[in-house]
Order: C-alpha cells, then sequence, then structure tokens
C-alpha cells in the first residue's frame, strides 16, 4: 500500500492523456504514484470510412466504456489497499465522477474492500444537475458545437475549438496543442442520462473554476459547482486548459487536496 492517495488523471474531449504531461511528470518525481487512463471514446481515424468495422465501433462507445477505462487502471490498486484522487478535465469529468459510484473508502469497507477513493477534483468540468436527464436538465440532447462536424455517429473536431480552447496560450503553444489533439469522437459520448450525478458524491469535491474560460465559460461552471455540491471551488485566472497553461498551478492545487 503506497503512503501516499494514487493520482489519476483523465483526460477532456479529443485529449490524449499527454495533455497532462507537464501536470503527472512533476508529481511523479514527488514520489506520487500516476495513472492516465486513454479515453475509449476519442480515436484517430484518418483513413477509416463510415462503413468500417473500426468507425462503427468509435461510434459506439459512450460515457460507459470510459468509465470502465478508467476502472481497469483503478481498481487493482484500490484493491491493494490504496487511496486514490480523481482528477479530471472538462468532458472527462463526467466519467470520473461515475466511476466514484461504490467505490469510495466507506463504500469498498462495507463490502470488505480495502482502499478506496478520498477526493474528486475538477478541473473546468461537467456536472449534471437532474438525476436521469441530460445536461441541460431535461430529456434534450446538447447540441452540436459549432466546431463539430457529425457524420455518421462520429464527431470531427474543426481548429475552430483552438482560440476557444486554448485562449491564453502563445500561437506556437496552440499550434502544438493542435496537433496533438485527437481530431474525431463519437456523438454517443455526450448523449448521456445518469442515474449517478456528481452532487451524490459524498467524499470531497474541489472545482477549479477558470475565470477566463471561453469554452466553458464562467457562468455555465458556477452552474456545474452548484449543481454538483462542490463545497471547495479554487478561481485561477486561466483558460479552459490550465495544465498546458499553468501546470505549476495545477500541481500546488493536487498537493493541497492530497494533503487535506
Amino acid at each position: 500500500m503506497a503512503s501516499k492517495p494514487i493520482l489519476v488523471f483523465v483526460p477532456g474531449a479529443f485529449h490524449r492523456p499527454s495533455s497532462w504531461n507537464a501536470v503527472t511528470e512533476p508529481l511523479r518525481k514527488e514520489g506520487y504514484t500516476v495513472l492516465t487512463p486513454a479515453l475509449t471514446v476519442c480515436r484517430d481515424l484518418h483513413s477509416a470510412t463510415a462503413e468500417s468495422a473500426e468507425w462503427k465501433d468509435l461510434a459506439a462507445k459512450g460515457v460507459p466504456e470510459d468509465v470502465q477505462a478508467i476502472r481497469d487502471v483503478l481498481l487493482p490498486e484500490l484493491d491493494k489497499g490504496n487511496t486514490a484522487i480523481l482528477v479530471a478535465h472538462s468532458y472527462g469529468s463526467i466519467p470520473a465522477s461515475l466511476v466514484v459510484e461504490g467505490q469510495t473508502v466507506a463504500e469498498r469497507a462495507a463490502r470488505g474492500l480495502p482502499g478506496g477513493i478520498v477526493s474528486f477534483v475538477a478541473v473546468a468540468g461537467v456536472a449534471y444537475p437532474v438525476r436521469g436527464k441530460g445536461i441541460m436538465g431535461d430529456d434534450s440532447e446538447p447540441p452540436v458545437m459549432p466546431y463539430h462536424i457529425l457524420d455518421n455517429g462520429i464527431l470531427h473536431l474543426q481548429k475552430d475549438c483552438v482560440p476557444l480552447w486554448y485562449s491564453d496560450l502563445t500561437p506556437e503553444a496552440q499550434e502544438a496543442a493542435w496537433a496533438d489533439l485527437i481530431k474525431t469522437q463519437s456523438r454517443q459520448s455526450f448523449l448521456l442520462f445518469p442515474d449517478f450525478v456528481t452532487s451524490d458524491i459524498k467524499i470531497p469535491k474541489t472545482w477549479v473554476l477558470t475565470e477566463e474560460d471561453q469554452a466553458v465559460v464562467p457562468q455555465y461552471q458556477t452552474a456545474f459547482i452548484q449543481a454538483g455540491q462542490f463545497e471547495n471551488v479554487i478561481k485561477i485566472k486561466s483558460g479552459h486548459a490550465p495544465m498546458l497553461n499553468m501546470p505549476e498551478k495545477i500541481v500546488d492545487i493536487i498537493r493541497q487536496v492530497a494533503s487535506s
């Protein structure tokens, strides 16, 4: 059993685990065990066609598959008696929050199991307001974003996202971030009507509110904070991707959460 909590970092939509590198590497050097599961709902499909098995397989992927991918790397560590903190960016906060269900220290102990999740951190995330409803709190599906092109169940990411997602990066850093993105993700990943919502989480919850965010703007984040009943809110002067623009600040926040 590790003396420090395991840290699990979940990327946002269209992002690779490497988007967290500037945060995870310093924490690894400090002795933390860091897990960075990849999302199942985004994959490079440059050569695939809508009739291909690869395309159809990705189009069928949704949040439950991402939940399972996170559990696959996390549960073996919990079974060793380790505790864990989940840290998730943007879309990643959706499957990460669902992973918490039944896996807190108290819930696992009630089943005679060791270890458990002790804290949840959302960075410019998402929190569903009503159980069994969509992200708007009703039965509607979220709209396709202006920087997405929907084709046979696959969202193709357009470069129009860059000034919104990476508004506070230099042009060179924006180009590097764009080059690292996965350009295709399933539409199904955004069509969730969960029975377990963030307000059901009874361990400490921290929200990192990115005050200069042009993708998930602060007024929406404030609504998500209220819906998810986040008791610890940390405001930072950042755009949507602080792990790229100010990773040292995120490292400090994770240290604080881990020591509390």
